[in-house]
């Protein structure tokens, strides 16, 4: 929390009264000139062009909370630069000599403050030589003289505390008694919302007689357009370092019209600019007390007082959502009785370990289900509240209905895709229609059951990967692909088997060393995986269709033996020959991407409000899949594209035979489901984690082992009915929580950033989104048939692309080829040196190039190990990096989780 103090110095007289002293009296020298007013770092040269000559540095410059500002007015300059640099001495010899170089400085003597004060020029001429006197520079139009002096000086305060200091809960209590609150007023003028809340406080106590005129020029300054002479805001910390949060600001003055400290409160319709540093105010606080008052009845610190209670984002929001004034101040009321009661809470739990996965310091013992039993009896008592809460709630209801839409159409569609992945994959033994029944199961089950309503389980890139590894070793035992559903399930089984075991040792306490890079290395895999997927069937494609059939034909002019020959090698057919079709498989590709990635960032436009502008985003992903359809199916109907198709006369359920494998599928599919379960677990896991990230402010707890049990279960059941496996996936579980928060932008410095203050904690919207996806059965195939293979490999593209800005291995990894003074205000910007940040970085590239090689690569022997690779990630983090970067370098670059 900081507090602005602004204060106005008169410039001294600039013909040698006041402004110096000793030998340099009425010296023209000792005047301020304006040299350059470009800041430069300390210790570095202060020179500007080529002076290589120039020894001006900041070695012993002293500093000063003195701000002088330029501008110029009718041949006049008022002038605030910062004063916090130093300057040559006037006596150097470029000083005595008549004339000096671009870049010098001067020292001046201002009374009995001496102190150097950095002296700024703006040279308008394209000549780099400069060299004239001083009398010259100072009776020239281009350079004048400083009228004022403007003054800042910052403090920093922590925030109140309201078990130790007595003083803070009276005065809350005062204020509750007769509370002054101005309910979404309309005004926009600093000096008129001031005015109304004085006027306001001086109608509603009127025995206090208040001069209001006093009152509001106790709070306004004219001088050179700083209105607020002294505030208090708030200092939050961030991913991208601390800013300022500009929702709310405490204006504080003291004046001889009060005898007692008065408050008045303030919420405006809608966010105000009210210059830099609140740029997006909503709430006002008003503090008038008396001059003379002890430290404890001081203005700042009853300023303090109210400003900690509007630094919590709860509360703020809880107050926007009020109707009346009256309902303002029961919401405040309520928190400063739940603020207290936190306060005690939190002492007392200061005598226990606060760890995430354990309660005490004692010897961990391992007693099979303890922790899943914990878990179960953490969430129980939030399971109905997870269904009713919220629901008396306009907004929270509209949220709910735009988060469940949002995950049908995110869910099914996919949905859809994988299907065609492993159709293509299993040689038709699975399709999308068994995608979306078992989307539809698991999803159920799991909204009902799992202790995470937030994570949205789904069939993901990686299980695909592994069916299709399954399906390629069992052709060994079945040329056919028959003994493919067997070997399936017996997979799956096993694989269940050990998630549930996972579940019961508490094996989900590893997690604690899983850390963002490795979160962000999965993450990326998954995204990776997206375009590759794309780049290959787009290739086949081309070498499937584009070719010309009077090039293949053997009576044509053009034919020669090359032609030939590369005929014979891709083994095209002339019949097959058609351009049209992979040409435009491609522009409905990219058609797709373009208008679902432009839909999805017109959430950063200007145009309508913020809620608006989030429920168009929300909508990308169904506008593009619609619009590419559309042209696909209609517009270019005499290009006959392929589309999905399914077994109409496949069973959704199939009952899987285990007559008598052979010993050697057996002891294959455990192994295999041993390997698998490591994708489950760290997929699961990490899930979980994202949503469960305290940024998140969720209030219920994680139920991490819960999570665990309930997916071992549900794979148990899919296996036995030979239906594709589900995990907590990324990136809709974190979407997901997005899409049910409420969320504050500030921008600062030019940087935005997004604080999420209160999530819904749900169980419905899973629920009735894959209650929805179960009865889109009924649109296969038509009119779901409709859409073109293309656009469905188009959405992975889209949902590759759209992951990327979560990621900030993404971020570092642009660094690299960004121009250095294009950085943003980011914390490890400021904290790593930049060539361990691109060190870092590769590191991390050369993991994820791995996990690439073995997923994508090789025999389907080797893809099997895919999954023990990532579990690997976490040893290679704890124990390999520290040893090639700094542990203060990592807890900076990766200590954000």
């Amino acid at each position: 929390m900081t507090k602005d103090t602004d204060g106005y110095i008169p410039l001294q007289n600039q013909n040698g009264g006041q402004h110096s002293s000793g030998d340099s009296q009425g010296d023209p020298t000792n005047r301020i000139i304006a040299l350059n007013n470009k800041p430069a770092a300390k210790g570095s040269s202060l020179s500007n062009g080529d002076d290589s000559n120039s020894d001006s540095s900041y070695e012993d410059s002293e500093y000063e909370d003195t701000d002088i500002e330029m501008s110029e007015r009718n041949g006049r300059v008022k002038s605030l630069s910062t004063a916090n640099e130093s300057c040559v001495d006037a006596s150097s010899d470029e000083g005595t000599s008549g004339g000096m170089d671009m870049g010098k400085y001067l020292s001046v003597d201002w009374g009995k403050h001496k102190s150097k004060y950095r002296v700024a020029q703006y040279m308008r001429r394209r000549k780099s030589n400069f060299n004239m006197s001083f009398n010259t520079v100072a009776d020239s139009d281009d350079y004048h003289f400083c009228s004022k002096l403007y003054h800042t000086k910052r403090k920093t305060f922590p925030l109140k505390d309201y078990h130790d200091e007595a003083r803070a809960m009276r005065d809350l209590q005062k204020f509750l008694e007769h509370p002054i609150v101005l309910f979404k007023i309309h005004n926009t003028s600093w000096e008129d919302i001031v005015k109304e809340m004085i006027v306001t406080l001086a109608t509603e106590k009127s025995e206090l007689k208040l001069d209001v005129n006093k009152c509001i020029k106790s709070l306004i300054s004219k001088d050179a357009d700083y209105l607020i002479p002294e505030s208090i805001q708030g200092i939050r910390e961030t991913v991208s370092g601390p800013f300022t949060d500009q929702t709310f600001i405490t204006a504080i003055g003291t004046t001889t019209a009060v005898n007692d400290s008065q408050v008045v409160m303030a919420l405006l319709e809608k966010p105000f600019n009210f210059g830099v540093g609140a740029e997006e105010i909503r709430f006002i606080c008003i503090v008038l007390t008396p001059p003379k008052k002890k430290h404890t009845k001081s203005c700042i610190e009853i300023g303090r007082t109210y400003s900690t209670l509007l630094a919590d984002d709860r509360l703020r929001h809880s107050l926007i959502n009020t109707h009346t004034p009256a309902e303002f101040a029961h919401e405040f009321e309520m928190e400063v009785h739940r603020i207290h009661k936190e306060h005690e809470k939190r002492e007392r739990e200061t005598k226990t370990d606060t760890s995430r996965y354990s309660d005490s310091n004692k010897p961990y013992r391992c007693i099979p289900g303890r922790l899943l039993l914990k878990d179960i009896k953490r969430r129980a008592k939030f399971y109905l509240a997870d269904y009713v809460e919220d629901l008396n709630n306009c907004t929270s209801i509209q949220k709910m209905v735009s988060a469940t839409l949002f995950l049908y159409f995110s869910l099914l569609l996919p949905g859809i895709a994988f299907g065609v992945l492993h159709d293509y994959y299993t040689d038709r033994k699975m399709d999308s229609k068994n995608v979306i029944v078992s989307q539809a199961i698991a999803g159920v089950l799991f909204s009902m059951f799992g202790g995470q309503p937030l994570v949205v389980v789904r069939t993901t890139i990686p299980v695909v990967i592994y069916t299709k590894i399954i399906y390629q070793i069992s052709l060994r035992w079945a040329k056919d692909g028959s003994f493919f559903y067997t070997l399936y399930s017996m997979v799956g089984l096993s694989n269940s088997f050990f998630l549930i075991l996972y579940a019961l040792v508490g094996a989900s306490n590893i997690m604690m060393f899983c850390s963002r890079s490795t979160e962000e290395i999965v993450g990326l895999f998954i995204s990776v995986a997206f375009v590759v997927d794309s780049v290959k069937y787009i290739v086949k494609e081309f070498n499937t269709f584009y070719c010309f059939p009077d090039l293949l034909n053997t009576n044509s002019t053009l034919n020669s033996s090359i032609v030939k020959r590369a005929a014979a090698e891709t083994s095209l057919n002339p019949a097959d020959c058609d351009p049209t079709k992979p040409m435009l498989a491609l522009l409905l590709m990219l058609i797709t991407v373009y208008v679902g990635v432009q839909i999805f960032n017109f959430k950063y436009s200007p145009y309508l409000n913020a809620d608006k502008r989030v429920i168009v985003a929300d909508y990308a992903l169904v506008v593009a899949v619609i619009s590419a359809s559309v042209l696909g199916s209609y517009v270019f109907k005499s290009i006959h594209l392929k589309q999905f198709t399914v077994n109409d006369e496949a069973p959704l359920f199939r009952l899987v035979d285990y007559k008598s494998p052979p010993p050697g599928a057996v002891i294959t599919s455990v192994g295999l489901g041993f390997l698998m379960s490591f994708l489950f677990f760290m997929e699961g896991n990490i899930s979980a984690s994202v949503v469960n990230n305290p940024q998140n402010k969720l209030k219920k707890g994680s139920a991490f082992h819960l999570d665990m049990f309930v997916t071992g279960v549900i794979n148990a059941v899919l296996s036995v009915f030979a239906l594709p496996w589900v995990h907590g996936s990324l990136p809709h579980s974190p979407l997901h929580v997005r899409a049910l928060a409420d969320i504050e932008e500030h921008v600062e410095n030019g940087h935005l950033t997004e604080t999420i203050v209160y999530v819904r904690e749900t169980r419905l919207t899973t629920f009735f989104s894959n209650i929805m996806i179960g009865l889109s059965l009924f649109m296969f195939p038509y009119p779901l048939n409709l859409i073109p293979i293309p656009v469905l490999y188009g959405l992975f593209l889209f949902l590759a692309f759209t992951s990327l800005g979560e990621f900030q291995m993404w971020e570092r990894f642009v660094l690299i080829f960004t121009e250095q003074n294009l950085y943003p205000p980011i914390h490890y910007v400021r904290k790593v040196p930049q060539k361990i940040i691109h060190c870092f970085t590769l590191l991390q590239l050369v993991q994820l190039i791995g996990l690439c090689l073995v997923s994508f690569g090789g025999s389907a022997y080797l893809k099997m190990f895919f999954p023990f690779c990532i579990i690997m990630l976490l040893p290679i983090r704890e124990k390999i990096l520290p040893k090639i970067i700094s542990e203060r370098f990592l807890e900076a670059l990766d200590g954000e989780h």
